[in-house]
């Protein structure tokens, strides 16, 4: 067994190194940086002055350290989306939102793959989301049109393929990249879009909006590629924050360009959300977290403060508890006041056993993951609410 040295031993070794050679070469590290960055004298074979350098370079170059550390952590936890906005040191101030953040040269890559979940609730998830110069116009042809809004559209896949195939009806000439996907949506239902929706794909905006900053640039640079913008559009936000001023945005906006009708009245009715659809959100699963789902009671306000009567919510997952919760938040308070459900009499019916909340998708296009699940032979819940008449009372 060998035998171990002493620690006083070892301290005294170091001792002598340090005094034969003007500084240990950790101390010579330290100090390095320092001397070059502050012209500070150099070490002198002192005990004192060996001492008292090392430790004033030591000292000095841990506090001009701070200020980086502290800009390294916010950036860190900006991009990763861990920070619970509790504590921390310097305020808001030091926060920027997250989908202010560059786009990243990996956003157009088909293969990029984002984080499944961010906290809604953490300091920089609650701040308003920086929206393009002259917003609505700058994304829309024509504002004088109805809105289809998606909330929580992911990397945009239900969207692009929705008005992709709805142009490609009208007009024949969008060709669309064959995929797995779209090669799933074209057989796995009966298009029926023309039931809920405008005839043409011209007479709706569509907009979707996602809280993932990368998830969101990459379905805005999708819809670019494919000669979609100017009718389709995506924003990072979240919707919790920034829907009631979108929407007021959106039923300001005006242009000359002639409403659906062909006519151009001045009445904002035209400027609202006429379809909406909630699918798949993060479940949440854990109890403390089930304050961060997307679909709150001041959501469903909002909703109903900004849509006539009508006008339709669908919601589906494929988390039976999931759907019971959004659901919930329409059949209560405001939601209650302001929405009927309308599920009954469209469901699927194979022969079998009526699977609870089992109505058809309203539209005959999946989304991605829907796909996913129905491929697994796994349930999908669905309900939908409709406007009713009576107007909103702020």
């Amino acid at each position: 067994m060998k035998r171990r040295c002493p620690p006083i031993l070892i301290l005294m070794q170091m001792l002598a190194l340090c005094l034969r050679t003007g500084g240990s070469s950790s101390s010579r590290r330290i100090a390095k940086p320092a001397a070059t960055a502050f012209a500070l004298p150099t070490i002198h074979r002192s005990n004192s002055g060996c001492a008292t350098t090392t430790t004033t370079r030591m000292h000095s170059t841990a506090e001009d350290a701070k200020p980086a550390a502290a800009a390294a952590s916010i950036q860190s936890t900006d991009a990763d989306g861990d920070d619970d906005g509790k504590g921390g040191r310097g305020g808001e101030e030091n926060y920027a939102p997250p989908w202010s953040q560059p786009q990243s040269k990996a956003s157009s890559s088909r293969a990029t793959r984002f984080r499944q979940h961010v906290n809604p609730l953490s300091r920089r998830y609650q701040m308003n989301a920086d929206l393009p110069d002259g917003w609505p116009q700058s994304d829309f042809t024509n504002v004088n049109l109805p809105l289809y809004l998606d909330i929580g559209c992911g990397k945009g896949g239900f969207l692009l393929e929705l008005v992709g195939r709805r142009r490609r009806n009208t007009n024949g000439n969008i060709i669309l990249r064959d995929d797995d996907y779209m090669n799933s949506t074209k057989t796995m239902y009966e298009d029926t879009t023309s039931e809920w929706l405008p005839t043409s794909c011209d007479g709706m905006n569509y907009l979707g909006l996602e809280i993932r900053p990368q998830a969101s640039q990459y379905a805005r640079a999708r819809a670019e590629k494919r000669g979609l913008d100017g009718t389709l559009s995506f924003l990072g936000c979240n919707a919790n924050v920034d829907l009631d001023r979108l929407l007021t945005l959106y039923r300001k906006s005006t242009t000359t360009t002639t409403s659906i009708d062909g006519g151009n009245d001045g009445n904002d009715n035209y400027r609202r959300p006429a379809f909406v659809s909630i699918q798949f959100p993060d479940p949440h699963f854990k109890k403390s977290h089930s304050k961060r789902r997307v679909v709150t009671s001041a959501l469903v306000t909002t909703l109903a403060k900004f849509m006539r009567e009508g006008d339709v919510v669908f919601l589906q997952s494929d988390i039976k508890d999931a759907l019971e919760g959004m659901r919930e938040r329409f059949v209560e308070d405001d939601g209650k006041a302001y929405f009927d459900e309308c599920s009954d009499g469209n469901t699927d019916d194979d022969g079998g056993e009526q699977q609870e909340y089992g109505m058809r998708n309203p539209l005959g296009i999946p989304t991605e993951r829907e796909v996913s699940v129905l491929k697994k032979g796994l349930p999908v819940y669905r309900t939908l609410f409709k406007r009713k008449g009576n107007v909103f009372k702020s």
